[in-house]
């Protein structure tokens, strides 16, 4: 479904940052966003570039000052009870004390990232911060010469496509970026509620959307299927592109907490790490069993777990607790911020992805771009991410992975670690790559079909693109 853009070149860009620059989530999502919200603030490109919040009715401009409101609403979810007053915490951990119950705790103390009696503080506190930042930021007149790029995660927030629409019936071309397909491919892995809403949001992209860009060639093609299944033919956007996702993490200087600077000081003991959100199909439990397979015989060996407590993993993580080894060879952590996140990157022993679907695979990456062994299960999007710079195993037998790591243990006692060397795309690369598809899309969508070797830009026109100097061909 393509429609003239009415201009022949674009003007401005708008990148809505709505749901995860309010988030204290740092899975994958999030990350993205707010990495490619930073790099757009910095791009050179002779284009005026905007992020924007999606409120009601409206599209509205953001300055660095609403940007910092809004952080202050992700400060509170990533991290509830740092917020409060250091006298609430004192009292709610004498209650806790006196009421040693873990649903007392859970309420009065939640861990980093849940939010325990402040959901509804919070969610109040979330639609106040939104409401404000609206109110002091310029509603965006959408026209021809604009593209709204939706880079956010919208199947639990439809109330943005009537935004999305009148912005194309006022002459904007618009972008959305899917992440994954797993909803639909892997349904077991995802809940009801889901699984209801996935296909309904694909519908409303695909029949809203001008350009449909998927973070890896593996979604895309998984998109170019689906979509015929559910929109009528010619109902929908079948200009379809993807991206590479950046690797390296941009933090300030922090000093990481005590326990992670004891466990990752020293090279010789320190431990495998996982990052990924405790839940079923990220596939913890493999990597637990092959551990349990290598402890037998090398009980020094350490793993750490890093990630957020996601859903159906209650059990799981209960077993996690009582482990005999915890806080010994096992260790995990749900509250790393990023700057911590680096610092494991840099000292682990290798870096285990056993998830069993993705969409990208962020993990992969950010260990490649640290320089570490990265062992990844063998699935279609690993292999193309990773490429011949890891060490893939199947997922049927936790003994693979187990036969692995000695062999790589064996390379290290030796002093003969085989490491890549690839430098993986980084975040700056990463939105080149996105603005090229949008613009040369943008290009596609004019009135007139330019095929300019200045126009329509490839790989090898790419640095004259980001030229501060060039300016776009009338």
């Amino acid at each position: 479904m393509q429609k003239s853009t009415g201009t022949s070149k674009p003007h401005r860009f708008f990148l809505d940052g709505t749901h995860s620059l309010c988030s204290g989530k740092n899975s994958g999502i999030e990350r993205v966003v707010r990495s490619l919200v930073r790099e757009s603030r910095n791009s050179v490109l002779p284009l005026q570039i905007n992020t924007v919040l999606i409120h009601g009715n409206g599209c509205y401009s953001l300055d660095s000052s609403q940007i910092t409101r809004l952080a202050k609403c992700a400060a509170f979810q990533r991290d509830a009870v740092a917020c409060l007053p250091r006298m609430y915490r004192w009292v709610a951990t004498l209650i806790c004390w006196l009421l040693p119950f873990s649903i007392v705790r859970k309420c009065l103390l939640p861990n980093a990232g849940h939010l325990g009696l402040f959901k509804m503080v919070h969610s109040l506190f979330e639609k106040w911060i939104r409401q404000s930042v609206a109110r002091r930021s310029a509603m965006v007149e959408f026209a021809p010469g604009d593209i709204l790029l939706l880079a956010d995660a919208y199947w639990g927030k439809m109330q943005v496509w009537p935004v999305v629409k009148q912005a194309r019936r006022n002459g904007a071309m618009t972008a959305t970026i899917v992440y994954d397909m797993i909803p639909i491919t892997h349904e077991e892995y995802v809940g009801e509620g889901m699984r209801r809403a996935f296909p309904e949001y694909l519908h409303s992209l695909a029949t809203t959307s001008d350009l449909i860009i998927a973070i890896s060639d593996t979604v895309r093609d998984q998109i170019k299927q689906y979509l015929p299944c559910i929109c009528e033919p010619g109902s929908y956007c079948d200009d379809i592109r993807s991206f590479p996702l950046g690797a390296e993490l941009v933090v300030a200087d922090c000093v990481p907490r005590r326990e992670l600077r004891e466990l990752f000081n020293i090279s010789i003991s320190a431990p495998y790490l996982m990052v990924a959100n405790f839940e079923p199909r990220k596939n913890h439990k493999y990597l637990i069993d092959a551990f349990e397979l290598l402890w037998k015989t090398n009980s020094d060996l350490k793993l750490c777990l890093v990630g957020r407590v996601g859903w159906l993993c209650k059990d799981f993580l209960e077993k996690l607790a009582n482990h005999p080894r915890r806080n010994h060879q096992l260790f995990i952590f749900h509250d790393v911020s990023d700057a911590e996140l680096q610092y494991c990157y840099k000292s682990t022993r290798g870096v285990i992805f056993p998830s069993i679907v993705e969409g990208f695979g962020l993990p992969i990456v950010e260990s490649l771009w640290h320089g570490q062994k990265t062992f990844v299960s063998d699935t279609p999007i690993h292999r193309e991410v990773g490429k011949q710079d890891c060490v893939y195993f199947d997922l049927e037998d936790p003994a693979t992975l187990a036969k692995i790591i000695k062999e790589w243990e064996c390379q290290l006692r030796l002093g003969k670690p085989n490491l890549s060397m690839r430098h993986p795309t980084t975040w700056a690369e990463s939105f080149q790559h996105l603005m090229l598809c949008c613009i040369n899309a943008y290009a596609d969508l004019s009135l007139e079909k330019r095929t300019s070797k200045n126009w329509i830009i490839d790989s090898a026109g790419l640095l004259s693109l980001f030229c501060p100097l060039v300016a776009f061909p009338g």
